[in-house]
């Protein structure tokens, strides 16, 4: 018996996956961007560099909400202009399709920053 959680799933070689890499980030600081309601600007620490990292889950979360979080990241994706900052990497969360409602993945003290996801 085969489950199929999504209609026409595309399914990829895992390969593609690898293709990412992700590592583990602690948010140092955020703040709204100004003249926008979803976006927050992220201070990432990733151990060996900080990077700029906007977010689109300000209408769900506050600033004060992510600060200190250890959280996942995308780091080699192309970085983006956004609202005029340069996104440099993106956060992982996981979403209710039906809701839109967001949540965060946030990691155990434990796990080291920079540290890479798979």
């Amino acid at each position: 018996m085969r489950l199929m959680t999504e209609k026409a799933q595309e399914l990829y070689d895992v390969e593609e996956f690898w293709k990412f890499k992700m590592r583990v980030g602690l948010v140092k600081d955020a703040v709204r961007v100004p003249r926008t309601k979803k976006l927050i600007k992220l201070i990432v620490n990733f151990g060996d560099e900080e990077r700029v990292v906007v977010a689109g889950i300000g209408d769900q979360y506050a600033p004060e909400d992510l600060k200190g979080k250890k959280m996942i990241f995308v780091t080699n994706l192309k970085p983006k202009q956004i609202a005029g900052i340069e996104s440099q990497a993106m956060l992982v969360v996981a979403e209710d399709e039906t809701t839109g409602k967001v949540y965060l993945i946030t990691l155990d003290e434990k796990v080291p920053i920079g540290v890479k996801v798979w």
